[in-house]
């Protein structure tokens, strides 16, 4: 695609972006995201063939985006609780963000669920295996121990993303949302380290 069709694209993407979160999905024509763009209805229908066409590729850039940031946290020089933190904070505080900013969110939701299931789904998975290999890294390195706990590197990360979808109720403030995210990854990735030989000591001796 040439270079000024794909920067009318994302001027349409941004466009759309600002008129379904100020008005929500229903009440925004192709015109209203036309005008907002500052394009020709021609030009809009050059680039997309309905208000679905603009809704999903809209969706699919920000679920693009979001794993883009959760893979550089993760591959980033830091801790484990520090990259996992980074990662999943990347992948879901913008959509916790815009939840609070829109007073559409409900609805936007909705048509979310409606018309990008499967684009969310695929995001979903593809985190999941990041993860997965993030903490089947940190296994091999001695970092944590799932054996122990009788956890594979996938239902670890499975567990883990439970209890952060957990984080999200209604009304949840971003602040609120990113220490939340913070202490729950925490507190799992120290119940999961290998236990030293002093502390494995400790625990014999208690046995006894």
């Amino acid at each position: 695609m040439p270079r000024e069709a794909i920067a009318t694209r994302e001027r349409i993407l941004d466009a759309a972006f600002v008129r379904f979160s100020r008005y929500g999905y229903r009440r925004t024509s192709m015109e209203d995201i036309a005008t907002e763009a500052g394009v020709s209805r021609a030009a809009l229908y050059l680039q997309f063939r309905n208000k679905e066409e603009i809704f999903r590729s809209l969706a699919q850039r920000m679920q693009e985006g979001a794993l883009a940031r959760a893979a550089a946290a993760l591959t980033a020089e830091a801790p484990l609780a520090d990259r996992v933190v980074a990662a999943i904070l990347g992948k879901g505080l913008h959509f916790v963000e815009i939840t609070l900013a829109s007073p559409h969110a409900s609805e936007l939701l909705d048509e979310t669920n409606r018309l990008c299931g499967d684009l969310v789904g695929e995001t979903e998975r593809r985190f999941l295996e990041q993860l997965t290999r993030v903490l089947r890294r940190a296994v091999q390195a001695g970092e944590i121990d799932l054996g122990g706990h009788g956890l594979g590197a996938t239902e670890a990360g499975q567990l883990l993303l439970r209890a952060v979808k957990g984080l999200k109720g209604p009304g949840v403030s971003v602040e609120e949302f990113r220490k939340g995210v913070d202490a729950l990854v925490r507190v799992f990735i120290a119940g999961l380290r290998a236990p030293t030989p002093a502390r494995g000591r400790q625990r014999s001796t208690a046995r006894a």
